[in-house]
């Protein structure tokens, strides 16, 4: 069996739950609201949301978009300091250092926005302006869902070589396992 043998095309992905339907249904699974914002989160990741709040966030100016939003005050400082339009993106360390933030803790933060919240942020890896941005068209939409797509599609690739590959090396994996046992 080859890696050709189990590719399966993007329609296919689709209708079986992989690719983006897969991420939705995984985000269910964990109890994140992923259409609507009022829906129940589970106790154990509403005490994360908790954890993860700062006391003493610093003032800084920001472009105030997000200010009517129903989120917590320190992840409306977050989005407020994202950036309009890709022409503007910052990476992660330039957003997060004025907030006195580490980048991980301001990615989570983004995550929390998009998957709870629904906020339009996006990040991208390619071209001239890389890092996160506030969508505000229909061309940095696409260019954001190409650029998740290709992601997707790379580790599904990954995935389904390695699944190839087990099926295909299992007797050999087993003997040299048992080998293994054996000598210790």
């Amino acid at each position: 069996m080859t890696n050709k043998d189990i590719k399966k095309s993007a329609n296919a992905s689709a209708l079986h739950g992989t690719g983006a339907n897969r991420s939705k249904k995984q985000l269910d699974k964990k109890s994140l609201t992923t259409f609507n914002n009022n829906e129940n989160i589970s106790e154990k990741q509403a005490a994360k949301f908790q954890q993860l709040e700062l006391a003493g966030m610093p003032e800084i100016k920001t472009h105030g978009y997000f200010d009517n939003f129903k989120i917590p005050t320190y992840l409306k400082a977050v989005a407020n300091s994202i950036p309009l339009g890709l022409a503007n993106a910052r990476t992660v360390d330039t957003l997060a250092k004025p907030l006195h933030l580490q980048p991980r803790t301001f990615s989570a933060y983004t995550h929390i926005l998009t998957a709870k919240y629904h906020l339009p942020l996006a990040t991208i890896t390619v071209g001239d302006n890389k890092g996160n941005y506030i969508l505000i068209d229909d061309n940095e939409l696409a260019a954001f869902v190409a650029q998740a797509q290709a992601r997707i599609d790379h580790s599904n690739e990954r995935m389904h070589g390695v699944i190839a590959g087990y099926n295909l090396y299992q007797k050999a994996i087993q003997a040299l396992a048992n080998s293994q046992r054996r000598a210790s």
